[in-house]
């Protein structure tokens, strides 16, 4: 797929195998700090080394949209701990509610909202949101670790995201990078699915 390019966000290629539906990995990057998104396997300490390099930048933060193992492999997040001893990282589980980080000054948004799966984030950074595998405009999932309650719960978070904090979402992408929606209205996203029964 053909990404647009946005603001701040490198990507540093589709991993394991650069295929399709494989995960992208992301450096989320403003004025020398960055954050990284989402830590599948084939990710390499030498791969996010070079990115920041070649960005000018030093990781501030490393995250994922969630905790199945094609987007949080566990050998390379303690070889990433171990290579960036001052970097903040974040595990999904950890984070509840909105969670508002700054790089350089720049806002970035991290929003637990489980339906996909049970640790989901969303991840917002200037303007473009990072679903991770949360399927929006319907209720349903792939699975079904998530019940329904908490699902509804979790996309009437996400639909007043913009109210609540103030800031404007504009394009979505999924972390399998198959769907990007360009020139969105965020909280109209969320109106089928909150219709479903």
């Amino acid at each position: 797929m053909e990404l647009p390019h946005f603001e701040g966000w490198k990507l540093l290629g589709a991993f394991p195998d650069h295929a399709p539906d494989d995960v992208g990995s992301w450096l989320l990057v403003h004025d020398g700090e960055a954050l990284l998104l989402e830590i599948p396997p084939g990710l390499t300490v030498k791969v996010v080394k070079a990115a920041l390099k070649e960005a000018g930048a030093k990781l501030l933060f490393a995250t994922a949209s969630h905790d199945h193992e094609d987007h949080f492999d566990t050998e390379a997040w303690d070889a990433l701990i171990k290579a960036f001893p001052k970097t903040k990282f974040l595990h999904p589980s950890t984070l509840s509610g909105d969670t508002l980080l700054h790089v350089a000054g720049e806002p970035l948004w991290l929003i637990a909202a489980p339906k996909h799966s049970a640790t989901d984030v969303v991840t917002v950074f200037r303007g473009v949101a990072v679903t991770g595998d949360i399927e929006l405009g319907m209720l349903a999932s792939v699975n079904r670790e998530v019940p329904v309650k908490t699902k509804r719960k979790s996309m009437l978070h996400l639909q007043g995201f913009c109210d609540r904090s103030g800031y404007h979402v504009h394009s979505t992408v999924s972390a399998h990078l198959n769907s990007v929606r360009l020139g969105i209205h965020w909280p109209d996203l969320f109106n089928v699915a909150l219709e479903q029964r």
